[in-house]
């Protein structure tokens, strides 16, 4: 049986590191239940002995690959037997494996695919039905700047974060007539673990185009994040130029289009077909 007065429950996928785990130490703080989602099991030790002192109750962990659906569903209807309909669910768990469409391999658009928007889904569709029951909570999932426009490079990990803009847009509608908030967040470019592998990987094109971007923290990205829940907006683009993108809206994503089209004309090497 679930205590009358139990802390409210955060489940946060991808809580082992960078945005995932800055809002997990946050959610922490306020005094939440932390459930961390992540599939290292070592990492998720890492980060949960992190958290235990920022607040009274001790986080939990589940080794989880959110892509494989049958396991998200068993172990989401074991988290609401043990706790009921969460309060927070953030699906941050996500991939991004930069590259030119020409050159990459189909099986890096489906990984990318199957963590980042089915991953997303698989852990909503399991517990959005309860926390529509409760008439409570708030959903944030996290998407991407590159969802704001088109930049080259990403054609395999950007439509994955499309899709989960789209999929906001329409929960938020849904959910948000039985009382549960919806807000996607689009960060840019933020200093995690994750982000110096995908600097690795980025062409040349792409590589030139983001010189001089300044990443910024997971802990800002985060409270900026947070700050847009609180208030019960349904989008947020962290930092000022994802803010402009997300404010204005085409206009300024087809500058940004027209930029990336004069760098390729000035480097053609770039560019050539394999």
């Amino acid at each position: 049986m679930i205590p009358p007065f139990a802390p409210p429950v955060a489940l946060v996928t991808g809580g082992s590191s960078g945005i995932g785990l800055a809002l997990a130490e946050a959610l922490q703080a306020r005094g939440c239940r932390v459930v961390l989602v992540a599939r290292d099991a070592g990492r998720l030790a890492a980060a949960a002995a992190r958290l235990a002192p920022l607040g009274p109750v001790p986080p939990e962990t589940l080794a989880l690959d959110v892509g494989d659906a049958a396991a998200v569903r068993t172990t989401m209807e074991a988290l609401l037997a043990r706790h009921g309909a969460p309060a927070w669910v953030v699906t941050s768990a996500g991939i991004a494996r930069p590259g030119r469409f020409l050159d990459q391999p189909l099986a890096e658009h489906e990984a990318q695919w199957r963590t980042n928007y089915l991953g997303t889904l698989h852990v909503l569709h399991a517990l959005a039905p309860a926390m529509a029951r409760a008439a409570r909570g708030q959903v944030i999932l996290i998407s991407s700047a590159a969802a704001l426009g088109g930049f080259a490079g990403y054609g395999a990990y950007a439509p994955s974060k499309w899709a989960l803009r789209g999929l906001g847009d329409i929960l938020s509608i849904e959910l948000g007539a039985h009382g549960v908030r919806v807000l996607t967040a689009f960060p840019p470019d933020t200093d995690t673990p994750q982000l110096t592998e995908e600097r690795a990987r980025r062409p040349a094109f792409t590589a030139r185009f983001a010189a001089g971007n300044t990443a910024l923290s997971p802990g800002s990205v985060a409270a900026s994040i947070l700050r847009a829940a609180d208030r019960g907006r349904r989008h947020v683009a962290p930092g000022f130029g994802a803010s402009l993108l997300l404010l204005a809206g085409p206009p300024f994503a087809r500058y940004l289009e027209a930029l990336q089209r004069r760098l390729l004309r000035r480097h053609p090497e770039d560019s050539r077909p394999p």
